[in-house]
């Protein structure tokens, strides 16, 4: 990665009956990034990708890649690879004859044909599914059928659109860790479409956040994660607890008063004494406090085992807090105990 490769410039889009589908969007993408577009439905970013393959057009803006303005471009001569949630693979031809495919468009020589199909078969470990049709495979065998077709023809770019959202939960945690490394290996510029956060932050470099059309951040998995900038990126990326508070100023500083507990602000805002203050904290970012009395009293809701840790539901003075726990630790409900708030962990948008 380094220099930019593609360059999204005011691409908007919106339909006759005047639904703005996509706000113009300013993307910049580095070559052999994974740029994930991760979003609820209805966000634009299926519409975004769409508009990159050719499929649709835009209302406006330029798309340019490696330096060529591609709008104007028809979708076949894009080079662009295409994997779809139903991967779209042709009933009746065998994995080795749909991997064939683009290919054989293309006017590829046979040798040059068998050579590229061979290989993808052993890049996607393929080789003793290649006279299967799609029938006789089962769904992740056909989205590594999907990959490698659209791989085969060599594309400067690889979008995917929603590729694991069919699948199980245990088959799609595979997946996910299989794609990350293949995309790394082949170091192929890729967007990638989903509106699953796990899945976006094990595959991406970078993701762009979206919500009604609008690209509201993009970052590292852990910026977003950690340094969300506004409440719909804190909301929507991951488990949180929305916090509503005032301020106070201390002879040490700006505290936060939050009804169960004063917590020292370590931000850089100037506040007017009590001040609205909203604030987001993660699950795993509230601990159980030892008998130290520094802690704020809760009483436990409910527990839910989740095999690793527990996820808890806590009252402090009539405000509903998320925490995760250990496996180890068996909280019950009606358990009176002591929480503490990590404060520096405290999310303030």
């Amino acid at each position: 990665m380094g220099e930019t490769y593609i360059r999204i410039r005011g691409v908007h889009k919106t339909y006759p009956d005047g639904t703005a589908a996509l706000e113009p969007i300013n993307l910049d993408v580095q070559h052999g990034e994974v740029l994930v577009l991760l979003g609820p439905s209805g966000c634009g970013k299926s519409t975004l990708l769409r508009i990159m393959a050719g499929l649709e057009k835009s209302s406006d803006g330029s798309i340019n890649v490696n330096g060529v303005e591609i709008n104007h471009l028809l979708p076949e001569k894009r080079d662009i690879g295409l994997v779809f949630q139903q991967y779209a693979l042709f009933p009746t031809m065998t994995v080795a004859q749909n991997i064939a495919f683009g290919m054989k468009l293309r006017k590829k020589s046979k040798q040059e044909i068998a050579v590229k199909v061979q290989e993808m078969l052993e890049l996607m470990s393929l080789q003793e599914l290649k006279d299967r049709r799609p029938s006789q495979l089962s769904g992740g065998q056909q989205q590594r059928v999907a990959v490698a077709r659209a791989l085969a023809t060599e594309p400067k770019i690889l979008l995917m659109d929603e590729p694991l959202t069919a699948l199980d939960a245990k088959l799609k945690e595979y997946l996910r860790i299989e794609l990350a490394q293949l995309f790394r290996k082949l170091n192929i510029t890729t967007i990638y479409v989903t509106h699953d956060q796990v899945e976006a932050m094990a595959i991406a470099d970078r993701i762009a956040v979206m919500d009604k059309g609008v690209v509201r951040q993009i970052g590292t998995p852990k910026e977003v994660y950690h340094q969300p900038k506004s409440p719909f990126v804190a909301q929507f990326v991951g488990q949180v607890n929305r916090l509503r508070g005032q301020a106070v100023h201390t002879k040490e500083g700006w505290s936060v008063q939050f009804g169960f507990a004063l917590t020292p602000y370590h931000g850089s805002r100037d506040f007017i004494e009590g001040e609205e203050v909203e604030a987001f904290l993660r699950p795993e970012d509230i601990e159980v406090e030892a008998s130290t009395g520094q802690g704020f009293p809760v009483r436990i809701r409910e527990s839910i085992f989740l095999g690793e840790r527990y996820r808890v539901i806590a009252d402090a003075n009539g405000h509903k807090l998320l925490l995760d726990v250990p496996n180890d630790i068996h909280l019950n409900e009606g358990d009176q105990v002591q929480l503490r708030l990590q404060h520096h962990k405290l999310i303030y948008t």
